[in-house]
């Protein structure tokens, strides 16, 4: 997939355990270079120790461009699922805006595997309304992938065992934005007060736009 709204940066990159991350849909390579650059974050043992993380993505320009910037140990060019990786052989998988570009069998599927290649944990993020949409251009080209075609609901990966926290604040509703539209205040609104309001989202998931789920693996047996 290609890139993730940067309020999602604080919320997932502190769940994080490594010092081995396998990131599903790596895209441009930004959760690479994220798990990289704040490796105090990742929970590596050493502070001079690097982790290792391995990206994988089904654009074959998002895999080049992934492997030009230096983050990844390695980078595969799949598509998924599943994911052809040993059991419990990472400590955290990260699916960052990737379940819902998946139909939703293969998106249960996806997490799935996800739980079953942790040793720690898996981090799921995805739009907490249904976004769907059609693939489109990128940096990288036009991508098919990027299309949005199913969509998760915060109860559904709750009972799949993810707690969640929120991300970014809600637009709000058309008719909600339509009158700041007429008042000439949207940009303010989104700049100040979204902006402000996102931090507020993470304990409160059902007015976020953006989901973020952790599984944590409990004993030898969850899956």
């Amino acid at each position: 997939m290609g890139s993730s709204p940067v309020f999602l940066d604080p919320v997932v990159v502190p769940l994080v355990q490594g010092p081995k991350i396998l990131d599903v849909g790596c895209g441009f390579g930004r959760w690479g270079y994220l798990c990289l650059t704040n490796y105090w974050e990742t929970r590596v043992p050493s502070v001079v120790s690097r982790p290792e993380i391995v990206g994988c993505d089904g654009h074959l320009p998002n895999v080049e461009m992934a492997r030009k910037n230096g983050c990844y140990a390695e980078v595969h060019h799949l598509r998924f699922p599943p994911l052809p990786f040993g059991d419990r052989s990472f400590d955290t998988v990260l699916m960052v805006e990737v379940i819902e570009h998946v139909a939703e069998s293969e998106a249960l599927q996806l997490i799935r595997e996800a739980k079953r290649i942790a040793r720690a944990r898996v981090i799921v993020s995805t739009p907490n309304y249904p976004a769907l949409r059609a693939g489109h251009a990128t940096i990288t080209g036009f991508n098919e992938l990027e299309a949005h075609v199913s969509c998760l609901s915060r109860q559904r990966l709750r009972r799949l065992g993810f707690s969640l926290f929120g991300a970014g604040w809600r637009p709000g509703s058309r008719y909600w934005r339509g009158l700041l539209r007429r008042l000439g205040a949207v940009e303010w609104y989104d700049k100040k007060v979204r902006s402000c309001l996102s931090s507020v989202s993470i304990a409160l998931p059902f007015a976020a736009e953006q989901i973020v789920g952790l599984w944590i693996r409990k004993t030898s047996h969850d899956e």
